[in-house]
């Protein structure tokens, strides 16, 4: 019985072949005009379309080099490495309680990640994504976007995490041990 609902005649299947083939046709024949329309757009004008590929290519480059949060979690551990092979008495206390502040909010699961194509900001949370309190499921206590600012932790760009960079430049150096050198 199956098969009868599936049988066509063999001029059906002609007519639905020949319909096929003039859809995929007319679908290349656009495409092959536009491409045409477009190099020749860009014969007419070089200065505009060079700036369209710098742009492009700009664009791409970016976006291969926009960091993920895996390498956010690599520089943070590859920097607390850096600041234990230090000894206490000459590491930096800010470099180290901005790493201690970070590596607790990745234990609370509170870090989040928004990839905006060529940057990407890392966040902190109210709660952790496995919380199901109410406070976390009422859109109405969501984070506010007016607010969002003052919640990024670090902002990466060009493979580069730019706020854990700077907060580690002098982790070696404890400026407390400086306090009573007087400069002439």
């Amino acid at each position: 019985m199956r098969k009868k609902i599936f049988k066509m005649s063999a001029t059906m299947r002609v007519a639905l072949l020949q319909r096929w083939k003039n859809y995929w046709m007319s679908i290349y024949m656009d495409y092959k005009e536009t491409a045409l329309d477009i190099a020749k757009s860009f014969k007419e004008h070089p200065i505009k379309a060079s700036i369209y590929f710098s742009l492009l290519g700009s664009y791409v480059y970016l976006r291969r080099h926009n960091p993920d949060e895996r390498s956010f979690k690599e520089h943070l551990l590859e920097n607390t490495i850096k600041v234990m092979q230090v000894g206490e008495a000459i590491r930096n206390p800010k470099s180290e309680q901005y790493l201690q502040w970070l590596s607790q909010s990745y234990n609370e699961g509170i870090v989040r990640r928004l990839d905006l194509g060529i940057v990407s900001l890392i966040w902190l949370d109210n709660y952790d994504k496995m919380c199901s309190l109410y406070k976390v499921a009422c859109p109405y206590l969501k984070t506010q976007y007016l607010t969002f600012y003052q919640r990024v932790v670090d902002i990466g760009f060009l493979d580069k995490w730019w706020i854990l960079e700077n907060k580690m430049k002098d982790y070696d150096v404890n400026e407390a041990q400086f306090s009573d050198v007087k400069y002439k």
